[in-house]
């Protein structure tokens, strides 16, 4: 295998080191531990350079609008972009990051100039509705219905772990909704709507701030689908494929998270290390004591090791292997390991990375987050069971 980057792969890294000294480092001062607490018009300007860098549909198909760069480019930038505090809330830049449904690719004309198109080429984002009260990880469980009526789709249900759509830098351009068109045939009876958002007939009831308060995952709410009307065009692919779609955005997905994840805890060990070399106690540094090279090892061992699995998933990825199992391997692992490694960086730091400032808490709940957000640790482990004993062991 080998590990040299391609020279598209080098540039597109190089840019998104760029961004992060041209557009995030002036802002630091100011960001704080709080995006929502951002300035709109500040926030609204890293949303826009974000876009002009030209980090929006990098592993996107050139012939459906986007760069064609592939997973691993898409990585390389994401695991970079943590660099600067200012993308440690992800709030700015994930939702752009969020590439529109794969199945739109090969959408009708129509619908990549209303619902691709504009997610790759303005300041535009969707929202994705796949969970539900009662139905979080057994995403196949999900009750939302989606029933034909003439030329139009009638959708009731409640969708949860949605964003907020009140921020004024994040307001969907529609939501990306999975509902049951047959339930008599289980996952397959699972379909997916494009539906156009603000709606009469969707509305937030609830909104729940989780321990990661400021960033992406800080705030979630509930969708409430009542009586809405979805045009029959709307449909997204083919009836009963929704489920099959739902499975390749997230293994997708998983696999960027994972890189956050990567450069996370990349920048946490940085700061552990600066510690180590600079603090002084009873005559000598902390790097010279054997506990703490201990922790900065470790840390350093198994992030080396998530940083392999990562990329060898990009790499399957971008060459349409089946990389289910180690998409769920890299969501179980990455967010354990990112963890592990802030909290030695937390120990390092002494009381001062328990200072909301160090921003270590921060980062360790929106990583903490990640076990369970997109498919909890014990899901990913029966994801990999049954690919490694076979599909019919089911957990």
């Amino acid at each position: 295998m080998d590990f040299e980057l391609t020279k598209d792969q080098i540039r597109i890294r190089e840019r998104a080191r760029k961004f992060v000294d041209d557009v995030c480092r002036p802002l630091e001062g100011e960001w704080g531990t709080d995006d929502y607490a951002v300035p709109v018009d500040v926030f609204m300007s890293v949303v826009s350079k974000f876009r002009e860098y030209g980090f929006r549909g990098i592993a996107i198909p050139k012939e459906a609008g986007g760069q064609g760069l592939g997973t691993v480019a898409k990585c390389l930038v994401y695991e970079e972009l943590v660099e600067s505090p200012v993308m440690h809330g992800l709030l700015a830049t994930w939702s752009g990051f969020l590439d529109p449904h794969p199945a739109l690719y090969v959408a009708p004309d129509w619908q990549k100039e209303e619902y691709l198109y504009p997610i790759l080429r303005e300041d535009k984002f969707y929202h994705i509705n796949i969970s539900e009260p009662g139905a979080g990880s057994d995403a196949a469980a999900i009750q939302t219905t989606a029933i034909r009526d003439g030329d139009n789709y009638i959708i009731n249900g409640i969708k949860r772990w949605a964003p907020p759509p009140t921020h004024p830098g994040i307001t969907p351009k529609y939501l990306l909704c999975y509902a049951v068109t047959d339930p008599s045939k289980g996952y397959e009876g699972i379909s997916l709507f494009l539906v156009d958002y603000p709606n009469p007939g969707v509305n937030v009831v609830r909104e729940y701030r989780t321990m990661a308060p400021g960033t992406y995952l800080g705030r979630s709410c509930d969708y409430e689908y009542k009586d809405c009307v979805v045009p029959a065009q709307n449909l997204l692919g083919a009836e009963g494929m929704g489920f099959r779609y739902m499975m390749d955005q997230l293994n997708r997905n998983r696999t960027v998270i994972g890189a956050r994840l990567l450069g996370t805890g990349r920048w946490a060990q940085q700061r552990a290390i600066e510690r180590a070399r600079e603090r002084k106690t009873f005559g000598a540094v902390l790097a010279e004591r054997q506990a703490i090279q201990w922790m900065i090892a470790e840390s350093e061992m198994e992030l080396e090791q998530a940083k392999l699995l990562v990329y060898k998933t990009a790499w399957m990825i971008d060459r349409g292997r089946d990389a289910r199992k180690e998409a769920a391997m890299v969501k179980c692992i990455t967010p354990q390991v990112t963890c592990r490694v802030i909290d030695r960086a937390m120990q390092i730091h002494g009381g001062i990375g328990m200072l909301e400032e160090s921003r270590f808490g921060q980062l360790y709940f929106q990583s903490r987050i990640a076990q369970v957000a997109e498919g909890t640790t014990e899901i990913m482990k029966g994801a990999v069971a049954r690919e490694v004993l076979g599909r019919k062991f089911r957990s």
